[in-house]
């Protein structure tokens, strides 16, 4: 299982995340990026990120996970420190802005890893039903956009399958030179995106038996409650605006 996880995958833990709402989930993500948008003090960046740290250490998903999503960042991050110093950017400045990218993948990394596609749905169309008072059916377009997420991490994992097992007849990607790897990508891919199509059916078919439909209300009676855990999540978020506004009234 640890070989076959990617960002947007769901790692089936029992923890204290995992039990939280996923509307709670989406709710805090959101208030999170009023101060990470807002801000420029790195104090609240900094307080930010190890309130996040906590909360991917009680998720008992392994942190080599999330340290994998950051690291895919690496490139992005350069860019974005060469860009700043050919503005002249205080170094202050520019942490705070590699810091507040970090943050919002590690919580994005936690909250994929941590909810269900079906969750996952579900708090989205809570979040997002102000609209059925416009009569605007939004659920297909929510599962679809659910379904293209859960499809990326299935397409890696049936890619690193088709390779493997095309390394035994002679097509080696993972002891060769560059040129050679994208040789054998090219062979694999036609079937490594069937496959994967396949497996993302598989899943369609799972919400289905569930009795998943865009054309009806869900309820989720696991889900639904909020508990001690939600609220908690909910001020912590909120006290990070109301730190926010404290520190712009005495500036």
């Amino acid at each position: 299982m640890l070989d076959n996880k990617y960002f947007t995958s769901f790692y089936p833990v029992n923890s204290s995340i995992h039990k939280l709402n996923p509307v709670i989930k989406i709710l805090c993500f959101l208030l999170m990026l009023v101060p990470i948008i807002a801000s420029s003090d790195i104090s609240l960046h900094l307080i930010m990120l190890f309130a996040v740290i906590y909360l991917l250490y009680s998720s008992k998903v392994p942190f080599r996970f999330y340290f994998d999503t950051v690291y895919s960042l690496r490139f992005i991050l350069l860019i974005v420190v060469l860009l700043l110093a050919f503005k002249d950017f205080y170094m202050e400045n520019a942490a705070c802005i590699i810091i507040k990218i970090v943050l919002v993948m590690l919580y994005l990394s936690m909250m994929f890893y941590t909810t269900s596609p079906s969750e996952l749905k579900y708090g989205i169309e809570k979040i997002l039903s102000p609209f059925n008072l416009f009569n605007i059916n939004i659920s297909p377009l929510i599962n679809a956009s659910v379904n293209a997420l859960v499809f990326f991490p299935n397409l890696f994992i049936t890619e690193k399958r088709v390779l493997v097992s095309a390394s035994s007849r002679g097509v080696d990607y993972f002891h060769t030179d560059i040129i050679s790897r994208f040789y054998a990508l090219m062979l694999s891919f036609k079937n490594t995106f069937r496959l994967a199509r396949e497996r993302n059916k598989k899943v369609i078919f799972s919400a289905s038996l569930k009795g998943y439909s865009t054309h009806k209300y869900r309820t989720n009676l696991r889900t639904n409650k909020v508990t001690f855990n939600d609220v908690f999540m909910i001020v912590l978020f909120v006290g990070f605006i109301a730190f926010y506004v404290w520190q712009r009234s005495i500036s």
